[in-house]
């Protein structure tokens, strides 16, 4: 038996692992993966795992992109994993995607306004709680949406500086993600130039502009001409030509408590216009708790008459 075959049979789930299966997955498991605890420590994400028990219980083939050191001996690497996420991604017929209160979700937003306005997809949107203990309404503002709520933020140096770091992966991954967009899209154009126009959607490389870049990949989804705009001169590129978010590499501790308030500021705001901008209908279930996101999950799947449907 393959190592591949291996870690197949000593799966919890019924799985795609590999690059070269990925093509045969039914459901994409996606969205929040890994968290930070209160002391900065990178902790696998439990809450999708009662649905994947149902999903793997319904004898569906999966595909969840979370990747751990303690079930993958590294951390997610985009460069590495967005590959096989991709293949997954396409070859599903449902798709799920949660978003955690305790991670930002900025480069799952784009998945989600991707497989909702290109593919039309039927798909959950799950905004979870937060928590592996219990299964309940996550919080929220005083408008109803779901709060980014990150742990041990402002709490210890610590999680501090591990939310630092999270924040300017999370803000170069949205970047990448971006570019290999433009590439894709027609009437997508990303600009570097010293001057912008009326029309372009300006990108300041020391803001993360999370809601403001999702809100421009939408638009384009949508067949709107979009201009995305980098200062040039201010912006700086890595080696293969995409933008980089620019923050100090050992910020002061004054400043670094105001880098992480723009961090939860953008969380917060790119849940809201994600609210604002996906609409719901008969393939699109918005939800709140773990139970409904399986009911949700076995109506589009009896739809889609992948599952049948359940009696009594």
């Amino acid at each position: 038996m393959s190592n591949s075959e291996n870690a197949m049979a000593d799966a919890k789930w019924n799985v795609t692992q590999e690059l070269e299966q990925a093509h045969e997955a039914q459901v994409f498991s996606g969205g929040a993966c890994n968290i930070l605890d209160t002391s900065g420590t990178l902790l696998r994400n439990g809450e999708r795992d009662m649905i994947n028990d149902w999903l793997t219980e319904k004898g569906l083939l999966i595909f969840d992109p979370q990747i751990h050191p303690d079930t993958h001996g590294e951390e997610y690497i985009y460069e590495k994993h967005s590959q096989i996420e991709i293949a997954a991604r396409k070859a599903a017929q449902v798709n799920l995607f949660e978003i955690s209160p305790r991670t930002f979700g900025g480069v799952t937003s784009l998945e989600i306004a991707i497989d909702h306005f290109r593919w039309h997809e039927p798909m959950v949107l799950y905004f979870s709680d937060g928590s592996t203990s219990k299964d309940a309404i996550p919080e929220h503002d005083r408008f109803g949406s779901p709060k980014f709520v990150p742990y041990g933020i402002h709490n210890n140096d610590k999680a501090n500086w591990a939310h630092y770091l999270e924040m300017r992966k999370n803000a170069n991954n949205m970047r990448k993600f971006l570019m290999r967009l433009a590439r894709d899209m027609s009437n997508l154009t990303v600009s570097f130039s010293r001057t912008s126009t009326e029309r372009d959607v300006v990108v300041m490389p020391d803001r993360m502009h999370a809601s403001e870049i999702f809100e421009a990949v939408v638009k384009a989804l949508k067949g709107e001409r979009v201009y995305i705009h980098f200062p040039s001169g201010v912006t700086e590129q890595d080696e293969n030509g995409n933008p980089i978010f620019m923050c100090p590499e050992k910020p002061a501790q004054y400043e670094l408590h105001a880098w992480l308030d723009q961090y939860v500021d953008a969380g917060n705001e790119l849940r809201a216009k994600i609210a604002e901008l996906i609409n719901v209908n008969v393939f699109v279930r918005v939800v709140y708790t773990q139970k409904n996101a399986i009911t949700a999950l076995e109506e589009l799947l009896v739809l889609k008459k992948m599952i049948e449907p359940t009696h009594g």
